[in-house]
């Protein structure tokens, strides 16, 4: 099986709105080993959402259009989709109910053209939507799946995960039997590649290789026979396990963020975080971690000499001999962080996040991560490429993967 796309809105065409929608269901068919065959962008314009409907049945079993499910004439998708079919939108009005009483709740009398929400198309399965007024809509015709969801990433998301995903993997059921995504951190594609063939000729599942910031996803892919495919997924997992060790940080759904908040807790450990070039994010990924208040005691985001002085006791003369970037000042936030919150684990991260270079001539790209822990410290070097958000991105990650290792280790 594979799918294609169809994201509906003007807005989309026109920047005002990211269309993050794509990205988040290609990623999670793709975890499900669906390809996504192409991802269009239509206006709201029935002809345009009908044409495009038309290209993607000739060449996908499965197509999943976003938006274009709301109140106003210009929300035009459920029309567009009964129209190739010929089939009729009539009310379903147990969701008419709903939606009323969802506006009596606000002391709102509900517009009329909410009604256009409770049209559903004749013999499609009406998707609950436990977040917004309009439901999505699933529709089976000549052994083509067709999903509606609504734009609102908050809303669409719920409804696929909770609705859409089971189904879709139980109709693919038969040719894809068991799917595992192994984590990769700190080694690049082309090397993480070059040691898997080293492992030798032994029977391997496929496997689809996708770079993500600093992480590289192995998607060990297994067809046929459920218990055979199982095995066979299971004694890869087995062989790349042995043969990359800890560049492998995690699975499926994990994040760096979790596993390494995971063994922090396991360890009863906490955390202190001093930041300048990632500007508190890496204070935000821990954070957004449930829970992290078992570990994580605070963070310093020290941008200026001044605040790194005042707020993290960085030595001046420190400042003034080696420059703000600088492996030693990177080790004096961490110092520093490490007492004020007297915490087991301390980072402390400098560098310049570009796009050009600092008033000391660094370069755009270099970054300094000093790790103080119960015992000793350590320290990364980092010549990182790419925009000012991904050189950001890229320290905070490295970060967490000192962190993680180093609890590994013991």
């Amino acid at each position: 099986m594979q799918a294609d796309l169809i994201c509906v809105g003007n807005e989309l065409l026109t920047g005002l709105i990211e269309n993050s929608n794509a990205g988040f269901l290609a990623r999670r068919l793709w975890s499900t080993g669906i390809p996504v065959r192409e991802t269009a962008v239509v206006a709201d314009d029935e002809k345009s959402i009908r044409e495009a409907l038309e290209r993607a049945l000739q060449e996908s079993e499965l197509v999943i259009l976003t938006g274009g499910l709301g109140p106003t004439e210009d929300d035009l998708t459920r029309e567009a989709v009964a129209s190739i079919f010929g089939l009729e939108l009539t009310i379903d009005r147990n969701w008419l109910e709903r939606m009323e009483g969802f506006f009596r709740q606000r002391g709102i009398d509900m517009p009329h053209n909410n009604r256009k929400q409770a049209m559903v198309i004749e013999g499609s399965t009406l998707l609950e939507n436990k977040r917004g007024t309009a439901p999505g809509a699933m529709l089976k015709r000549k052994g083509k799946i067709i999903v509606l969801l609504p734009g609102p990433p908050y809303e669409m998301q719920q409804i696929f995960e909770e609705q859409v995903l089971k189904e879709v993997v139980k109709q693919n059921e038969g040719l894809l039997a068991t799917v595992k995504t192994l984590k990769c951190i700190g080694i690049g594609e082309s090397m993480l590649e070059q040691k898997i063939k080293e492992l030798g000729k032994w029977d391997l599942p496929p496997i689809s290789y996708v770079a993500r910031g600093y992480e590289v996803n192995l998607q060990i892919k297994g067809y046929g026979d459920q218990q055979e495919a199982t095995a066979a997924v299971n004694q890869a997992e087995k062989k790349l396990r042995d043969a990359l060790g800890d560049a492998i940080y995690g699975c499926d759904d994990e994040t760096l963020a979790g596993v390494t908040a995971t063994l922090l807790i396991k360890n009863n450990m906490t955390l202190a975080l001093a930041e300048s070039c990632s500007g508190g994010l890496l204070s935000d990924l821990i954070t957004d971690i449930p829970g992290s208040s078992c570990f994580y005691c605070g963070g310093i985001v020290a941008y200026s000499s001044d605040a790194k002085i005042n707020l993290l006791g960085v030595a001046p003369g420190l400042l003034e001999k080696e420059g703000d970037v600088s492996p030693a000042v990177a080790e004096a936030m961490a110092a520093g962080a490490k007492k004020i919150f007297n915490s087991h684990f301390a980072i402390g991260i400098t560098g310049v996040a570009g796009p050009g270079s600092d008033a000391a001539g660094n370069p755009a790209g270099l970054v300094y991560i000093a790790l103080e822990g119960p015992d000793k410290t350590e320290q990364k070097q980092l010549n990182l490429g790419g925009a000012r958000k991904a050189i950001k991105e890229r320290a905070a990650q490295i970060a967490l993967d000192m962190i993680r290792k180093a609890i590994s280790r013991g």
